[in-house]
């Protein structure tokens, strides 16, 4: 029994066996202060995620705004044709589409410009009393008496001197209704362009006067937003429909405008 016993002691009081539990015991220790200073730094960095950085700014809104006449006007021509059939309805309806794209075509409008936007077959009903059983149907029956075809075209008009003939032409050649007359800018993407340029230079202008009004420097541009606005000037809603006259069409100037929003940061 005393041989067993020495020899237990003699394991327990190794003193490799004790250098690894003090070292596992220190590691532990740290590991849980690592962890909890851990938590803290997150909470931290939880609590300004989307917040301001706290630096000092000087924060400008200024407008950029450039006017340009519209080089390209979109329009929808509409033909409607009723008959007693769909056949005939179809027939008959086309072949006034047809009159209006051949007077487009040799008015250089390309058949790239023109595009189908509209086509339906409309049934045309009416209440009958004759012939009808009226103690089956009192009131009379709803009955088909005929069909509506429709079809809208949109064209590309890149001559504003033309649009006026166009319109009248189309009228005579057949069409029922001109509608959505709209015009817009080619080239919009240089415009916007240049109306940023505006904005931001208006934008540092304004800065630069506020921080010489408040007696600091201005430093660099710390963030930059802006928002593009350019109305879409038309007539959609507006119908013009007829035998044709002499039109005349006023383009206008269609705004180009951006807003920029910088902040500068305060030396």
């Amino acid at each position: 029994m005393e041989a067993q016993y020495f020899e237990k002691e003699a394991r327990t009081e190794n003193p490799m066996i004790k250098t690894l539990m003090i070292a596992g015991i220190i590691f532990l220790f740290v590991l849980i202060i690592y962890t909890v200073f851990a938590i803290q730094n997150t909470s931290k960095a939880t609590q300004y995620i989307g917040s301001s950085t706290g630096e000092n700014t000087i924060n400008v809104s200024e407008v950029g705004t450039v006017y340009s006449v519209p080089d390209v006007a979109l329009v929808t021509f509409t033909t409607m044709t009723d008959a007693t059939t769909i056949n005939a309805a179809l027939t008959n309806n086309r072949e006034k589409t047809n009159r209006i794209i051949d007077f487009l075509k040799r008015q250089n409008i390309a058949v790239a410009d023109m595009k189908t936007v509209d086509f339906n077959i409309y049934p045309q009903y009416e209440w009958q009393t004759k012939g009808v059983d009226l103690t089956v149907y009192p009131l009379g029956k709803r009955v088909i008496v005929g069909y509506e075809a429709v079809e809208s075209v949109e064209i590309t008009m890149r001559d504003n001197n033309e649009i006026g003939r166009n319109i009248q032409g189309s009228l005579e050649a057949g069409a029922s209704q001109v509608s959505g007359l709209t015009f817009i800018i080619s080239n919009e993407e240089a415009l916007k362009k240049q109306a940023r340029e505006l904005a931001i230079a208006n934008a540092q202008a304004k800065a630069t006067e506020i921080a010489k009004n408040l007696k600091v420097g201005l430093g660099d541009p710390v963030s930059f937003t802006e928002s593009y606005y350019s109305p879409v000037y038309n007539s959609k809603g507006v119908a013009t429909s007829g035998t044709g006259s002499n039109f005349q069409i006023v383009v206008g100037e269609n705004k180009i405008e951006v807003t920029v929003n910088v902040s500068y940061e305060i030396k």
